[in-house]
């Protein structure tokens, strides 16, 4: 049965990318650094969790913002390899890539969006992968199974915050996994609501 599975990065200091955020630069001026766990695996630890993830999901969901500052640098083929689903307000056709990814446009909110990716997955697991707002989206309306935090040792100082501005009233997560390397602490959490 599929699970609906958020994962992100976040530095020490509760940040998941700085304010320099723009097309082409996802991530901020040095913000990629919180990905280094996964793009130079320090550890085979931390390559097993990248491909852990990618081969139990089926189907991904991101906001507008990830995409339009993450296409130009994720390249034809991007790195998913599976249907991604992109929330916004603005209706396009869907856009086929290389190498098993089609970007599909979802203008009807986060229950259209997890209604079509759950097809697309094929019983595989959904993964909300971001941004921060999207992973808040989910999680304030009880749509998430499993969030997994890796958290890097580095401090950005600034920036988005994936908790801010949450309501957690009637949110619990309950740690089932704790994973240290040197290049991150991997935690992963069941998320119940109340």
């Amino acid at each position: 049965m599929s699970q609906v599975t958020a994962q992100i990065s976040m530095s020490l200091d509760g940040f998941v990318t700085v304010p320099t955020v723009r097309a082409g630069n996802g991530m901020g001026d040095g913000g990629e650094r919180i990905h280094d766990w996964m793009f130079d695996a320090k550890t085979d630890a931390d390559a097993r969790i990248t491909e852990e993830n990618f081969a139990s999901t089926g189907a991904v969901i991101i906001g507008k913002g990830m995409f339009e500052v993450g296409y130009e640098p994720w390249g034809d083929p991007p790195p998913f390899g599976m249907p991604v689903f992109i929330l916004t307000h603005h209706a396009r056709e869907s856009l086929l890539m290389e190498g098993g990814t089609t970007y599909h446009f979802v203008t009807g909110g986060i229950d259209d969006a997890l209604a079509q990716a759950l097809v697309a997955a094929g019983g595989k697991n959904v993964g909300v992968w971001g941004g921060a707002d999207i992973i808040r989206q989910y999680l304030r309306a009880g749509l998430l199974d499993e969030l997994q935090i890796h958290l890097a040792p580095i401090l950005l100082g600034d920036g988005i915050r994936l908790f801010e501005g949450l309501d957690f009233e009637g949110i619990e997560l309950r740690k089932t996994e704790s994973l240290d390397t040197p290049a991150a602490t991997h935690l992963r959490f069941k998320v119940t609501t109340r």
